[in-house]
């Protein structure tokens, strides 16, 4: 499905119309990256979610500054940081935060995620990994390929929302591939000035 317009508003309604344990693959352009992050993190804010959030490109105190001044309330937004130590970032203590140390440690992403969802067992939760693309530039595309394959179907298979978000044309192809067979749905959304080159060619 190709989106045009509206990013932010668009993802909150495309999430809205799936089912809860479904696994969704967002792809856009960089300008439309900041608009997306905020569209899913509004869509689990407006609908009562828990959302894991995952950070592999910028710090999860950016985010929240992303965050800031808009209607989306942060309190049920837990961050898995794994780009602030690598980056130099202070990566102050923050009770929403926990950190792994670069994005090539990607087992203990996972063991981030667990320990989340074990503090956060009540209500429906979301998890959202930001970026696919990232992660490509640091691990080998096999790594990547199997890590992203038990990721996504061991969350999914314990009822969880995944969202993985990734930018157009920044991932191997092997990868592309694996989260084409292990996502539900998959979402393409291209800014109004893209759409429109790719409609004149």
């Amino acid at each position: 499905m190709l989106l045009s317009m509206g990013a932010e508003e668009e993802i909150r309604k495309q999430l809205a119309g799936f089912p809860d344990r479904t696994a969704v693959s967002i792809v856009t352009d960089i300008d439309n990256y900041v608009p997306v992050l905020r569209g899913v993190v509004g869509f689990s804010s407006e609908n009562g979610i828990k959302c894991i959030y995952v950070t592999c490109t910028i710090p999860a105190r950016v985010v929240l500054e992303q965050l800031a001044g808009t209607n989306i309330n942060p309190d049920n937004v837990f961050f898995i940081d794994s780009i602030s130590h690598m980056v130099g970032s202070s990566g102050e203590d923050r009770a929403q935060v926990l950190f792994v140390e670069s994005p090539t440690m990607l087992e203990g992403i996972m063991i981030k995620v667990d320990t989340w969802l074990k503090k956060i067992k009540d209500g429906k939760r979301l998890v959202f990994l930001d970026s696919v693309s990232t992660l490509a530039m640091h691990n080998e595309g096999p790594l990547l390929s199997e890590f992203l394959h038990y990721f996504i179907t061991n969350l999914r298979g314990r009822g969880i929302r995944v969202v993985v978000l990734s930018v157009t044309g920044q991932v191997p192809e092997e990868v592309e591939t694996v989260l084409r067979l292990v996502c539900d749905e998959t979402v393409i959304l291209k800014g109004e000035e893209s759409a429109g080159e790719e409609k004149d060619a």
